[in-house]
């Protein structure tokens, strides 16, 4: 899946990644595909699920955006991002 990756804030560790297309994820859904990467859910509800690796930790909302916290390097993001979209 393609999706747009930005920092909102310069000099932060957090990015953003949205999707391109029309997603609608459940909570099962969303769970799995955090849990499918290795993520520990640390919180689920209807509209988001967060997880953690590490010190890394990922919002997923059910519209598929992705907020990525404390990556260390934007690299590093976008290896996150595309292995959690690449099973949507």
């Amino acid at each position: 899946m393609k999706y747009r990756l930005s920092s909102p804030c310069r000099g932060s560790n957090t990015f953003d990644a949205v999707p391109e297309g029309e997603v609608e994820l459940t909570p099962e859904r969303m769970s799995s595909l955090l849990e499918n990467r290795g993520f520990k859910i640390k919180m689920k509800s209807d509209i988001l699920v967060i997880g953690t690796q590490g010190d890394v930790e990922v919002a997923l909302y059910r519209r598929g955006k992705l907020i990525i916290k404390n990556a260390k390097e934007k690299s590093d993001a976008e290896n996150i991002a595309q292995r959690i979209f690449e099973l949507m």
